[in-house]
């Protein structure tokens, strides 16, 4: 990393944080006791998360009867703990890094979207794969990319540079960041994750999802780099040209084959066609909270 980045990254006290009560919320997720009575009294100590909570419980994505949810535990019973997890962590994430200005527009937007795709389509893909991941993939999906975030904010003119660079030659932005910056979005969001105090896996995610075999965390990381890559496969991209690729040559479905899955079954196209209407799905998931997207 280039030494005035890294001297500028020390000196910034603004970067925005997650709320005390999502970090909470992501660290409880992990326990294998967790209680509906802890979670929902987690929720309740930060009003405006719960009344979002409760907005999207009763939102045409999630409602599934013609009973309005009044309550968080019904919300909790009704969604379930990994679905709470993830829902709170979206409405968390976005407060934090609101898309405002113009060039919001142009960039926020994209990103925001980017990420709800990897996570539902990472959350979709541990489904499909059977993975012991417990629902930490769609949160690893929504902050994979969440370096771009500071780059955006604290290094906006060669984070621009960068963005350009690498949709006129058709590379990703990790490289033409790395050229531009002398680091790249992996590893100022590692530097975040750690600032954040997130778990590990959540880390691993962030720092290694272009390179999941480097991860502790593989099964986890590896989905989420498979859905990273779909996700710009759909235009859902943020950054970087959409480049061609085999689904059985990435690097994180050859790390899930060697690690005993069964990936020479999965019938390859069926699954690419599945995904057919991400795009409405996403627009959908993001509005069931009130927030905007692309």
């Amino acid at each position: 990393m280039q030494l005035n980045i890294q001297k500028k990254l020390d000196h910034i006290d603004e970067i925005p944080t997650l709320p005390t009560v999502a970090i909470e919320i992501i660290s409880l997720a992990q326990s294998a006791n967790v209680q509906m009575n802890k979670l929902s009294e987690v929720i309740h100590r930060d009003p405006p998360l719960a009344a979002k909570v409760l907005r999207a419980a009763n939102s045409a994505y999630y409602r599934r009867s013609d009973v309005e949810v009044e309550t968080i535990q019904r919300a909790i019973l009704m969604l379930g703990l990994n679905e709470i997890v993830n829902l709170t962590s979206s409405i968390s994430v976005f407060s934090a890094f609101p898309t405002t200005g113009q060039d919001a527009q142009s960039l926020r937007y994209i990103f925001w979207n980017h990420c709800v795709a990897t996570g539902i389509i990472a959350k979709y893909m541990a489904r499909k794969f059977d993975l012991p991941t417990s629902g930490q993939e769609f949160v690893g999906g929504l902050l994979h990319d969440i370096g771009k975030i500071v780059l955006d904010e604290f290094f906006h003119e060669d984070f621009v540079m960068a963005h350009e660079l690498a949709i006129e030659r058709g590379q990703e932005l990790i490289e033409t960041e790395r050229e531009v910056l002398g680091t790249d979005h992996a590893e100022i969001g590692a530097m975040l994750a750690d600032r954040w105090r997130l778990p590990t896996y959540l880390k691993d995610v962030i720092a290694y999802h272009h390179t999941p075999s480097r991860a502790a965390a593989k099964e986890v990381t590896a989905v989420v780099s498979i859905a990273n890559q779909l996700a710009k496969s759909l235009e859902l991209s943020c950054g970087g040209g959409v480049q061609s690729f085999v689904m059985s040559e990435l690097e994180g479905w050859q790390l899930l084959k060697q690690l005993g899955y069964p990936m020479d079954e999965i019938d390859i196209e069926r699954l690419t066609f599945e995904l057919g209407d991400m795009r409405q799905e996403v627009a959908s998931y993001i509005s069931s909270f009130g927030a905007k997207g692309a």
